[in-house]
């Protein structure tokens, strides 16, 4: 039934998302995710608002406390500009929005730093590869990636908010720990496992995601920027 639920939210999104996008809200009538825990997303500094899929994203700087680790151990933070924020997605019009840690399905994946789960994908169900295709023709004609698409296509996921407007997401996890929302987690706690939820053609790798705001670690920084910003979340 959920299957069937999500199929026809991304057909009456996707009717929906035929019409050029809209300007993008300013930062106060931003509003979180209906899934994830309510939190001071106005983070001072943060720039301008940004689309959710855009190349032209305003940096969004790390607050000074906020360190995280490599959330897979033995991970180390990518070179590869096709691993990095900000590099183009064709298949779908859009641009990634975080870092890919390659690895093998059933890897544990940790917090990246102390937090509380605001979200965790226990009825979990993948969308069938004919929506999954039809949603991606749609996003290339229309030259962006619609939010609920960049969802599906994130597969099963876990976030979690670290306070101050930083929430980390973790995607295309083939299992979830037994976590609930509002449960501390901290470096030691495993989260997940890697998979490739939501988009297998991916093949098996964490994608990891530092949102601040409504903007995300890399954002319009071209290749060399988005590395440096990323080793630096990451205290390289």
């Amino acid at each position: 039934m959920r299957l069937l639920a999500v199929l026809a939210a991304v057909a009456a999104f996707l009717a929906i998302t035929a019409q050029p996008p809209a300007p993008a809200a300013p930062a106060s009538a931003a509003s979180p995710p209906a899934d994830q825990a309510a939190a001071p997303y106005a983070l001072a500094g943060a720039g301008a608002v940004v689309e959710a899929d855009g190349p032209a994203a305003a940096a969004a700087p790390i607050p000074r406390v906020t360190r995280f680790r490599v959330p897979i151990e033995g991970g180390v933070v990518p070179a590869a500009p096709e691993l990095l924020p900000g590099s183009a997605r064709f298949y779908r019009g859009g641009f990634h929005e975080g870092v890919d840690f390659p690895f093998a399905v059933g890897t544990p994946v940790y917090a990246a730093a102390t937090g509380t789960v605001s979200r965790i994908d226990y009825a979990f169900e993948d969308w069938s590869e004919p929506a999954r295709n039809a949603a991606l023709d749609n996003a290339r004609r229309l030259g962006y990636t619609p939010e609920l698409v960049l969802d599906l296509i994130r597969g099963r996921q876990v976030w979690i908010d670290h306070g101050n407007g930083v929430v980390t997401r973790y995607a295309h996890l083939s299992a979830v720990a037994p976590l609930k929302r509002g449960d501390p987690v901290d470096e030691t706690t495993v989260i997940g496992r890697v998979g490739s939820s939501g988009y297998p053609e991916g093949g098996a790798h964490l994608h990891f995601e530092i949102r601040i705001g409504d903007s995300y670690v890399g954002a319009g920084l071209g290749a060399d920027g988005a590395r440096d910003a990323v080793r630096k979340a990451f205290g390289r």
